[in-house]
């Protein structure tokens, strides 16, 4: 987990002035941030910010929240990277294929060392077709969130979570999730740090 976090700040910090405004490629949803946080690594956080983003979008969102949260960050990395192509909606591209197929699971690359110091998991994802893209179902079919509590979040450009984290809980045993929170679009800096605060407050309740 620490050799992979020390990656992830050295990329964040080569992208030090890196635009964080984003149209994700998908769902075209949207988030007004100028530039990424730089994070610095917990020794003993309690809280995983977990996401999944092709773009900058969802990406904006986690690393932000992190920052906000003093958390640990994991990003899931397709073993196949999603192309342009394949993100074109209704072409019959791998993305429209793998959200039409209930078995797809795309792999991954990487996975958490260990998810033992952590009490409150933030999960966050685009919305393909109304659902969480497939390979989030390949992680959370790997690890063991049991006695945990997930906080899921989403961006979209206009559909709400719907049934996306429902969805994603049922892979899930013995972990306590709360509500769904899909992001405003321009969702801002100051609004995604209160609402990721006001999250850890709920999720300790």
């Amino acid at each position: 987990m620490k050799k992979l976090f020390a990656i992830l700040i050295s990329l964040i910090l080569c992208m030090g002035t890196l635009s964080a405004v984003a149209v994700d490629a998908v769902s075209s949803a949207t988030v007004s941030i100028e530039s990424f946080p730089e994070l610095k690594e917990h020794e003993n956080a309690k809280t995983l910010v977990i996401y999944f983003s092709t773009d900058d979008t969802v990406k904006a969102v986690a690393l932000t929240a992190a920052d906000a949260l003093e958390a640990d960050v994991f990003e899931i990395i397709p073993e196949q990277p999603y192309t342009a192509a394949d993100l074109a909606y209704y072409t019959d591209g791998r993305c429209d294929r793998e959200q039409a197929d209930a078995s797809a699971r795309p792999g991954i690359v990487n996975w958490p060392e260990s998810l033992d110091q952590y009490d409150v998991v933030f999960i966050g994802y685009p919305i393909w077709h109304g659902q969480a893209p497939r390979i989030l179902y390949t992680l959370l079919e790997g690890i063991d969130l049991s006695g945990k509590t997930i906080v899921p979040f989403c961006t979209s450009i206009s559909s709400g979570a719907g049934s996306s984290a429902e969805n994603l809980s049922k892979l899930t045993k013995d972990a306590v999730w709360l509500k769904a929170e899909r992001m405003a679009s321009y969702a801002t800096d100051g609004q995604i740090r209160t609402w990721a605060l006001s999250a850890l407050e709920e999720a300790a309740k």
